[in-house]
């Protein structure tokens, strides 16, 4: 009997501590507007990277430009062309926009690309500099 007892308070605790992990990700499901927050982050980075490039001077323009601006210019171009599927305790986020695709998995205020960070900020680059080819 005593080790039924244990067990069963095992098992108990068990689900106690799966229901507060599943609480806490439902908590932490990123939204749309931490997703526009982390593609700012992104185009921060690849906008360093590009500066750090030796570039023509309308690059530059439009480098100071999209640093300025990023922030509008993500909620008028990426985030029209984003849907969000929603799974409860995360989220996938799939972006088109012209050639350029992207799906993030968000999960816990934490996103995590299908592709490295790099070829993301460097995608993000170049769709911010397609208009002015």
């Amino acid at each position: 009997m005593l080790r039924s007892i244990k067990m069963s308070t095992i098992g108990l605790a068990f689900v106690v501590v799966l229901l507060g992990v599943c609480v806490w990700l439902a908590a932490t499901n990123p939204t749309t507007d931490d997703y526009g927050a982390f593609l700012e982050v992104m185009l921060g980075q690849a906008l360093d990277r590009m500066q750090q490039a030796d570039s023509p001077r309308e690059h530059a323009e439009i480098r100071n430009l999209l640093r300025s601006q990023g922030k509008q210019i993500i909620k008028s171009v990426v985030r029209p062309n984003t849907v969000r599927h929603n799974y409860g305790l995360f989220s996938v986020f799939k972006t088109r926009v012209l050639e350029f695709r992207l799906e993030v998995v968000g999960v816990g205020n934490q996103f995590f690309p299908g592709e490295d960070v790099e070829e993301i900020s460097r995608k993000l680059g170049q769709l911010m500099l397609a208009p002015s080819r």
